[in-house]
């Protein structure tokens, strides 16, 4: 029996929660590890930066090869690009996104938004080249990687997207739910305050429910509205450990 849960509002992630992109990002790295072998020695290198800005790997492993902030803000738009263009054949939507939005953009006021580690470079190319065609429109609130000063895991991300949307819909939303796929995610919407649900596009439902989610599913297919009353949206989640 698949569990629900009542929510004022949903937060979501981007690659490889509404889109599954790994592929493409996974091709983008490998130019750079080409250049820069020692940084995946270990071969965890994709794990270990999956969900952070660009910006913040480029600064955290190769700082030192650039001279300023700005330097390292250009080259992460870069990378971006490779990923929404030379490799943006291989993006498509994960399984349910269509379905599940469509959906949430009948709701009043439309209580959700996204939270992404993604420049506006690669999260609106997303939607210009990806998501549109599925039906997946943009929401009124939109974070990327520049809207921040602290990128995930910190939960700066999420708890400005919390409080763009009780701006919005003029209510109190105590009750927020937030959808990852990565760790890093994970850890900053637990500390948003946010119950969260883990996407198992990327990582094991096991890696996912360790690293703090309550709920895991296979994709946003297994996740539905069933209803909507008094400020609160009734989710049927598909839990794989109930499943």
């Amino acid at each position: 029996m698949s569990p629900t849960i009542l929510v004022n509002a949903l937060e979501f992630d981007l690659d490889g929660t509404i889109v599954d992109s790994t592929e493409s990002i996974e091709r983008s790295w490998g130019e750079i590890l080409e250049k820069h072998p020692h940084l995946n020695e270990d071969g965890e290198f994709f794990h270990k930066i999956h969900g952070v800005r660009v910006m913040d790997v480029f600064k955290k492993y190769l700082g030192h090869e650039f001279k300023n902030d700005d330097e390292i803000m250009e080259n992460a738009y870069d990378f971006d690009r490779l990923v929404s263009v030379k490799y943006g054949k291989l993006n498509y939507p994960i399984e349910g996104a269509g379905a599940l939005f469509k959906e949430l953009h009948k709701l009043p006021n439309k209580p959700f938004c996204i939270v992404t580690s993604g420049s506006s470079v690669l999260a609106h190319g997303h939607f210009e080249n990806v998501l549109h065609e599925a039906g997946v429109e943009k929401p009124d609130i939109f974070i990327t990687a520049e809207d921040v000063k602290i990128g995930k895991p910190d939960p700066e991300g999420y708890r400005k997207g919390a409080a763009l949307l009780e701006k919005k819909l003029g209510y109190p939303i105590p009750k927020r739910v937030v959808f990852e796929d990565a760790p890093a995610g994970i850890k900053a919407g637990n500390e948003s305050g946010a119950v969260v649900v883990g996407i198992a596009s990327t990582f094991d439902p096991e890696k996912l429910y360790a690293s703090g989610a309550k709920y895991v599913v296979k994709n946003l297919g297994g996740v539905r509205v069933k209803g909507f009353n008094n400020k609160e949206i009734e989710l049927e989640i598909d839990d794989v450990k109930q499943h």
